[in-house]
């Protein structure tokens, strides 16, 4: 490690230390990683061990016994092993503990979020190490995936500050969030996640799963268990990304990029995967419901796409936005950097930059939940008048509680709820003179009952300035 890499890891590792969550989760994943049902002893070990935790003990009882057949009842963790099988059970007593030990803290929905994804990958790991390669240890495959996005996990809950200032950095230099991150830390949520598994002196299968070697020519058939899990676990975690953080826009071009990458060394093929995705998704589905977990999949999903998306230039190579003048930035450049500093400041789930075309108002760009399908589809246009259309007429802004309400019903267009669906929308106009330029659409999913906030007074005016006159420069090309 580089000494800034160095200082990093050392800053995080102590306020590990000095907190009471540390020991005890580092202690809890090696306990269940170590779990081996192979003979008498290790099945007693795993029994004791679950015994000793009350909430684990009764999580498991109650899975075992929705999961059971022909009604039986069980109500022994023998009984519930054997139903469940340990690849089960050491999930869900590894999602537990990390639950246990990083839900007291602010960004405890977002680190819920991150455990939801965190079972996919293991549960998509064991899947494919089940079908594709039953010599090595699925089980194995499957903690291998559960500790992916450890690093990620521990410096969001210690390092929050931190995170926070590299998503500022990501959005203000409109970069991705691993370069944002690198840039802050010093180093990537891997490297950290590898630091991390060797100061709990875990297993070396699961040290080295967590920091892999790949060029960047797809690699070889796995010649041992090692190399099989190294392999599978990064395919899973990019799996991950693409399905939990990646734009919806992107996603199953990203999944067949990958699984061209890997098919040699996982034996992939992508028809198969596709089965296994949705197999996974279903799975993890079934037992975040019946463990009663504070997160569901599509909550997760929403929650991590919202915190890794860049901005989705949806603009044509021809579009006047487009068009460099010189060495300035492109006025789309500059449109990108300030919709993304709007939506996080604010905290959108959508927001969309819409521009007027003769009597109708299009959407052009946008970043945030279905940003691509919702930008496709946001057409006022037609004899029916409607809310949109009002307030490009009026070059006024206009806050929606709820959609719902009589006072809007009635003016909502026909296509809204397919298109986005939101509950709550803040429309704000951009106007120059007494021109309307465009108009800004942010929206949150559930309702939200008064209108945003800006957290620093002053700088949303800032930002309307910065896009008309990144449209104005556009209108001139």
């Amino acid at each position: 490690m580089s000494e800034e890499q160095q200082s990093a890891v050392e800053r995080l590792l102590e306020k590990m230390n000095s907190g009471p969550g540390f020991a005890g989760l580092g202690a809890s994943v090696q306990t269940i990683s170590s779990m081996n049902d192979d003979d008498d002893s290790g099945s007693r070990t795993i029994t004791s061990t679950i015994l000793r935790d009350a909430a684990l003990t009764s999580k498991l009882l109650r899975l075992a016994n929705s999961s059971a057949r022909g009604g039986r009842n069980v109500s022994t963790i023998d009984q519930a092993i054997i139903i469940l099988g340990l690849n089960t059970v050491k999930s869900v007593a590894l999602s537990l503990a990390l639950l246990d030990s990083l839900s007291n803290k602010p960004q405890s929905k977002q680190l819920h979020a991150e455990i939801v994804a965190a079972y996919f990958c293991g549960t998509l790991g064991h899947e494919i190490t089940r079908v594709n390669a039953p010599r090595y240890n699925a089980q194995e495959a499957q903690v291998c995936g559960l500790l992916q996005n450890l690093g990620r996990m521990m410096a969001v809950y210690y390092l929050y500050e931190d995170i926070e200032q590299a998503r500022k950095v990501q959005a203000e230099k409109n970069i991705t969030e691993d370069e944002a991150v690198q840039e802050v830390l010093g180093m990537s949520f891997e490297a950290i996640g590898a630091a991390i598994a060797q100061q709990w002196n875990l297993p070396d299968v699961l040290q080295q799963s967590l920091a892999p070697q790949v060029g960047k020519a797809p690699p070889r058939a796995a010649a041992n268990a090692l190399g099989w899990h190294q392999m599978c676990a990064l395919f899973s975690k990019r799996v991950t990304d693409a399905v939990f953080r990646g734009s919806e826009a992107a996603e199953k071009s990203e999944i067949t990029q990958n699984i061209n990458f890997f098919r040699t060394a996982l034996m992939l093929r992508e028809d198969e995967v596709q089965e296994k995705i949705e197999k996974a998704l279903q799975d993890t589905g079934e037992l975040l419901e019946v463990i009663s977990f504070p997160c569901t999949i599509d909550q997760a999903r929403g929650m991590l796409r919202k915190g890794s998306e860049k901005v989705l230039d949806l603009l044509s190579a021809q579009d006047s936005l487009t068009k460099a003048s010189g060495d300035s930035k492109r006025p789309i450049e500059i449109v990108q950097q300030v919709l993304r500093m709007i939506h996080d400041d604010l905290g959108f789930d959508c927001t969309l930059l819409c521009l007027p075309s003769g009597a109708s108002l299009v959407a052009v760009a946008g970043v945030g939940r279905n940003a691509a399908q919702a930008a496709a589809k946001f057409r006022c246009q037609g004899a029916k008048p409607d809310i949109f259309r009002a307030v490009m007429a009026k070059k006024i802004d206009t806050y929606v509680a709820d959609v719902n309400s009589p006072a809007y019903a009635k003016m909502m267009p026909d296509w809204y709820a397919d298109a986005l669906g939101a509950r709550s929308f803040l429309a704000m106009s951009l106007v120059a003179g007494d021109q309307f330029l465009g108009m800004v659409y942010g929206d949150y999913s559930e309702i939200h009952p008064s209108p945003p906030a800006e957290t620093v007074p002053g700088r949303m005016r800032q930002w309307r300035n910065h896009l008309v006159t990144a449209l104005q420069a556009g209108a001139k090309r």
